[in-house]
């Protein structure tokens, strides 16, 4: 196989913010990061969604799936990248804005949402001679400023149980957003823009590339043809073998067969039965769960024509988040307290992916990109102050530095 993509971002959070005044002292002890001079509005937000029957990954895993994937044209997704970028985003979440974020991760607590993006982290790495899993973390931070601070204990929850160490990045140079990449995939040029008044950025990295337990032979590929739900026929390359006695499911209106791989696992491949449409097949969480888990088996000889293919894929998850509960952290009430002491809300969540499969094996990578920008603060009920210039008045004109330039008194305003 082409080595066509390594390392390749997974997660990102992107933190833009106003810098609030401070009082005597904040709550929890903070670290200075960086300034922020922009106003941005907050992201308009979907009607109100019953929230998602989720308890842990894998019904996460049923219901953003459901969410995202339609059957009607090349669609790649990693769960456990957004799962995990959602996962530190929540750790500096606070109220509605984490209870939302924790309910669609399936999760009781913050506690128990760690533990599993832990196990996630932990349990999936595969360090093999063929085939590799790799996952990691780090936080950017762009240079320091003593009025924007993140927290300490937020910054020890993500090294110490994500992994992720903070490192100093210049944002606004257009070679901050490809430091982690390998060059090897056509990244979106406005995904990976950071302008100078980005805070910090989140990064989870996944890699998996593993070849198959049984290689098909090249010399056995053959052209035939592929038969799109738009009714015209398309001529594609096919990967072919027969395997004997092997493992077939059968369920309701599909065939389900798996490819086994060297190390990282399997690859599973779903047939809708003729006449049957992949689109009727999905369209809800227990629909996806039983594509992939019900049915019954029956050994068989498996005569496989796999087409080849290799494709990068783009979703943008804002309103299928908000379609799934998730709504506070789009808003201007959204609450990231436990993170900064900036005011910030999610402007953007997007997913970029690619996946290709050949005759040696299979090799993906993705990465979420959770963007936030500067909010107001939210809104408190403080005393109201008229200043009305009706009566004689002083003035003073200064420079940016403080520098008085003018100064004046105003005994009767002319108007000439």
């Amino acid at each position: 196989m082409k080595p066509y993509l390594c390392w390749l971002l997974a997660g990102l959070l992107l933190l833009t913010g106003c810098v609030q005044p401070q009082g005597d002292g904040d709550p929890q002890e903070a670290r200075p990061t960086v300034t922020v001079t922009y106003y941005s509005e907050p992201t308009a937000v979907a009607p109100a969604a019953e929230l998602p029957d989720v308890a842990g990954y894998d019904d996460f895993m049923s219901v953003l799936s459901a969410a995202v994937l339609d059957g009607t044209g090349n669609k790649n997704l990693s769960p456990v990248s957004v799962y995990i970028a959602l996962s530190m985003a929540a750790e500096g979440a606070r109220g509605e804005t984490q209870g939302e974020l924790l309910a669609l991760l399936g999760a009781q607590d913050a506690a128990d949402m760690r533990r599993t993006a832990q196990e996630l982290l932990s349990s999936l790495e595969v360090r093999g001679e063929t085939g590799e899993i790799a996952l990691a973390d780090s936080l950017w931070l762009g240079e320091q400023d003593e009025r924007v601070r993140f927290y300490e204990a937020y910054l020890d929850v993500l090294r110490d149980s994500y992994g992720a160490e903070a490192r100093s990045v210049r944002f606004g140079d257009p070679a901050a957003g490809r430091e982690k990449t390998r060059e090897k995939i056509n990244i979106s040029e406005d995904a990976m823009r950071f302008d100078a008044d980005t805070l910090a950025v989140l990064i989870n990295t996944v890699f998996l590339k593993d070849g198959w337990r049984e290689p098909f032979n090249e010399k056995r590929t053959e052209q035939g043809t592929f038969h799109r739900s738009n009714g015209k026929p398309k001529k594609v390359d096919y990967m072919r073998r027969t395997d004997r006695n092997g493992t077939i499911v059968r369920g309701d209106g599909f065939l389900r067969y798996a490819l086994p791989l060297n190390e990282v696992g399997r690859m599973v491949f779903v047939l809708p039965d003729e006449g049957v449409t992949l689109e009727s097949l999905l369209g809800g969480p227990e629909k996806v769960g039983a594509l992939l888990r019900d049915g019954e088996e029956k050994n068989a000889d498996v005569d496989l024509m796999v087409p080849k293919f290799r494709f990068q894929d783009r979703t943008d998850l804002e309103e299928i988040l908000q379609s799934l509960g998730v709504r506070t952290c789009f808003t201007g009430m959204a609450d990231f307290s436990g993170m900064t002491n900036t005011p910030a809300h999610v402007s953007r969540v997007l997913q970029e992916s690619y996946i290709g499969v050949d005759e040696k094996g299979v090799e993906a990578a993705a990465y979420t990109l959770v963007a936030l920008a500067k909010s107001a603060a939210i809104p408190v009920e403080r005393e109201k102050i008229d200043f009305h210039l009706t009566r004689p008045f002083l003035y003073a004109i200064e420079s940016r530095d403080g520098t008085v330039l003018f100064l004046g008194t105003v005994a009767e305003p002319v108007q000439e």
